[in-house]
């Protein structure tokens, strides 16, 4: 059987048994795509005890093409939420991310000056203890271009001992907050989801009749606080006539304006503006002027 067959059907049988592992759950918590590792650490351990042999070129391919798409797939993944998380909650998550990283960084030089560990083996602990690739391939990159060929297996090996202990001390801890601050995970994904949906209060609209003399004469831009107010100006009605205002329109005494947006704010603008106009400013059967400047 040719090396590439022989590669192909290992990786297979990886993947396969990998993903077996993944979806075994023990009490509620499973290792998921974690258990591809420990896969491969079997298939690994029965190829080498028959004697199976893999070409180290292709071996070195297979590593970097299959880094490649890990990394690609989460940026697929993460990619279209990532600058509106960073609005969010994101800020907050990604500095606890650094912390995490830091001070694993600082544990693992303690470590390397104090018992005398290589550095190659504390690369790798540090990548597998924080759980991430990326982290070590980056690692066996510098070493390679050093000329350190044989640390880079040093590393792999350090980074597959180490990877299981990140996973296991990860559950355990989320197992051990749970009970020592009796969570009920139930109850806290209800309660987020409640405190989502008050937070996403629909758009609200209200017709307001410009009252404030101080405010006549002037445009729209001009409003106090204009920008920070989170309000569309949808409509401006001036008699009859029905404009679509813009930032130029100049404000007179007696316009009503349509208003889009939170009720909060829309209150908000009514103490501003004048007094709440019960009237329709429907567009049927109305003509409706631009005012197009070209």
């Amino acid at each position: 059987m040719s090396d590439i067959a022989i590669i192909v059907s290992l990786l297979s049988l990886v993947a396969v048994l990998g993903l077996w592992l993944g979806h075994l759950k023990i009490k509620g918590v499973g290792l998921g795509i974690g258990g591809v590792l420990f896969g491969g650490i079997i298939i690994s351990h029965f190829s080498t005890l028959y004697g199976i042999k893999i070409d180290a070129h292709t071996l070195h391919f297979i590593q970097e093409f299959g880094l490649i798409l890990f990394v690609y797939s989460i940026g697929i993944q993460v990619g279209p939420g990532f600058f509106g998380s960073l609005r969010q909650s994101g800020l907050k998550l990604n500095g606890f991310a650094i912390l995490i990283v830091l001070l694993s960084g600082i544990l693992v030089a303690l470590i390397h000056l104090i018992f005398d560990v290589p550095l190659p083996a504390i690369l790798g602990i540090f990548s597998g203890a924080v759980t991430n690739t990326p982290s070590l391939g980056a690692g066996q990159q510098v070493f390679a271009e050093l000329g350190g060929e044989n640390t880079t297996a040093v590393m792999g090996m350090s980074y597959a001992i180490a990877y299981p202990f990140g996973i296991i001390g990860i559950l355990l801890s989320m197992w051990l907050v749970r009970i020592l601050f009796k969570i009920n995970i139930d109850k806290e994904a209800a309660d987020f989801d409640n405190s989502q949906n008050q937070q996403k209060e629909g758009l609200d609209t209200l017709n307001v009749r410009l009252i404030n003399p101080n405010l006549g004469g002037l445009k729209l831009k001009e409003i106090p606080d204009f920008e920070s107010h989170k309000v569309i100006y949808s409509r401006l009605k001036r008699g009859e006539e029905l404009l679509v205002p813009k930032v130029d329109t100049v404000l007179q005494l007696g316009d009503v304006l349509h208003l889009v947006g939170e009720k909060a704010m829309l209150h908000k603008m009514q103490l501003i503006l004048g007094e709440e106009a019960h009237i329709s400013l429907s567009t049927r059967g109305r003509a409706i002027v631009l005012n197009e400047q070209w």
